[in-house]
Order: C-alpha cells, then structure tokens, then sequence
C-alpha cells in the first residue's frame, strides 16, 4: 500500500460513516452494547480511498465491541475541527492501560490481548488502521483509562 496507488475521492462523511454501522449493529444487538452515531448537522468533507479507509473504521469499531460489555455504549462520532475532520470511535469498555498506549499501533504489539468474549486478536489491526490514516495524510490516536473506556480520534485534512 503506497499513497501513490490511493485514489482518493471527496467524501461526504455524514453518509459515509451512517452507511458504515449496519455491519457492527447485528454484533452489538447480540451482545447488547448500544451502537449510537453522533454527526453535526452540517455535512463534513474528506477525500478518502473509501475501501480502504472503511477498514481503519472496521478495525476501530470491531475492537470496541470486542471490549465493551453489555449494557456499553459505542459512539461513532463526527465534527469539524480546525480545519479538519475529526472522527472518533469512543467505547465504555474496559480501557486500556496507560503503559500500553506508546506500543498499540506497532506491528504485531506486545500488548494484545483477547476480548471480553474470548475473540482473538491478530495485534496488526491498529498497526493497519494508522499506515491507512497516514496514507490519507492524516492522524490517528488514542484517550484511554482502565474501566473508563476509550476512544480513538481520526483527523483527515
């Protein structure tokens, strides 16, 4: 993957991300976390590679109901800012732990772990999720605290 080969394209991200949810909503019915959209009511733009940039939410969403138990919430969230836009998968899940933070997106990190129902964990999906973020000429990070959730932020220029 090179950002030569990445044909972006401008996308609307208010559509964009609500066409995204369907895929985790069945799993977060079964297992009972509430899967909620938080979108301004004016329409955000990015250029994306919308195949590609649908895995980082993939990956983000997937990891948060692997970590999230029942009666969770799960937001997919959207705003504009500083000339930016910024997304943000925020959980009620278990957190992670503060000195885990500084490895999560390395390849293959030390610091996976299995979720809550036992789900294995490859340790590339973040790994994945940041070389795509960067490829878009955007960042990716994380706020998290043991038992109080977490959330990860996209900032897409």
């Amino acid at each position: 993957m090179d950002e030569h080969g990445l044909r972006k394209v401008p996308t609307e991200l208010n559509t964009y991300l609500t066409e995204r949810l369907p895929v985790h909503r069945l799993v977060a019915q079964d297992e009972g976390i509430t899967l909620a959209l938080d979108l301004p009511a004016e329409s955000v733009y990015a250029a994306l590679q919308p195949e590609k940039f649908a895995r980082v939410l993939d990956n983000l969403l997937s990891n948060a109901l692997k970590f999230t138990p029942a009666g969770g919430t799960i937001t997919l969230g959207l705003q504009w800012h500083d000339g930016r836009a910024r997304i943000r998968v925020q959980d009620t899940g278990i957190g992670i732990p503060s000195q885990l933070h500084a490895q999560l997106f390395d390849k293959f990190n030390p610091s996976r772990r299995t979720g809550l129902q036992g789900e294995p964990t490859t340790g590339l999906g973040l790994f994945i999720a940041k070389q795509i973020v960067e490829l878009h000429g955007g960042q990716i990070w994380l706020e998290s605290r043991e038992q109080h959730g977490t959330t990860f932020f996209l900032e897409l220029p």
